[in-house]
């Protein structure tokens, strides 16, 4: 399965209602494009970026100084579209009602923050209706030698032994746009209460600490929700 990712973060400003209406436009094209196989979409469940707006900007660290401490917030918004292939996903980009919802969001949300990915895994779509699904886009550092790469990759996949982690998934990008992240952690949890825990957890951070010195960590793009599976 072909899958596109893509996590959007909002414009100061905007919230629930904006975030609504996206969610309705991300649903309404799983029934008018033929190609799309399955979708699912979701609101961040801890506060996404609105959590900045409790911390005065100058009181936090800038993106551009938290190289190790990673990024300031999470996302807002996710959606992910499954398709049989490459054709597929061209299909969907021609689509009348893709380009209808895709003006919207660039409206409510920081374009210049979407985070993209196209990635490929096996067997049915991982849509799991009612389960959480915690994802991050990461991108390699710069010089970052293949052996490095794979060390890290195997930090991140231990994860996968955590408590109530049901399934762990890391996709690498074959999208072609300059914006496209590097790779994807994609996983899935039973509930909130879980999820938090997890995120929480020393492996968790012990698997953040081995990527930052391997990615751009600042850079991260990251999210909880749960799953609205089409």
């Amino acid at each position: 399965m072909l899958r596109h990712s893509a996590f959007f973060m909002l414009k100061a400003g905007n919230g629930a209602e904006e975030m609504l209406w996206m969610t309705k436009g991300s649903a309404y094209m799983r029934f008018t494009c033929p190609s799309v196989r399955a979708l699912d979409f979701g609101t961040d469940l801890f506060g996404g970026s609105t959590v900045l707006a409790e911390t005065k900007p100058w009181k936090r660290t800038p993106r551009w100084r938290s190289h190790m401490e990673g990024p300031p917030s999470s996302y807002d918004v996710a959606l992910h579209l499954d398709f049989d292939d490459q054709a597929g996903i061209d299909d969907y980009n021609k689509d009348d009602v893709h380009h209808e919802v895709a003006v919207y969001n660039a409206a409510v949300c920081q374009g210049e923050y979407t985070a993209r990915i196209d990635w490929w895994y096996d067997g049915e779509p991982l849509i799991t209706r009612d389960a959480v699904r915690h994802a991050a886009m990461f991108l390699w550092d710069d010089g970052v030698d293949e052996a490095s790469k794979t060390k890290a990759l195997d930090d991140v996949r231990r994860l996968g032994d955590q408590t109530g982690v049901q399934r762990l998934t890391i996709g690498t990008n074959v999208g072609t746009l300059l914006t496209d992240y590097d790779w994807i952690l994609d996983v899935e949890l039973p509930d909130p209460d879980t999820t938090k825990g997890f995120l929480a957890s020393d492996a968790y951070a012990d698997a953040m600490r081995s990527l930052a010195g391997v990615t751009k960590h600042e850079w991260t793009a990251r999210m909880s929700h749960a799953m609205h599976g089409l």
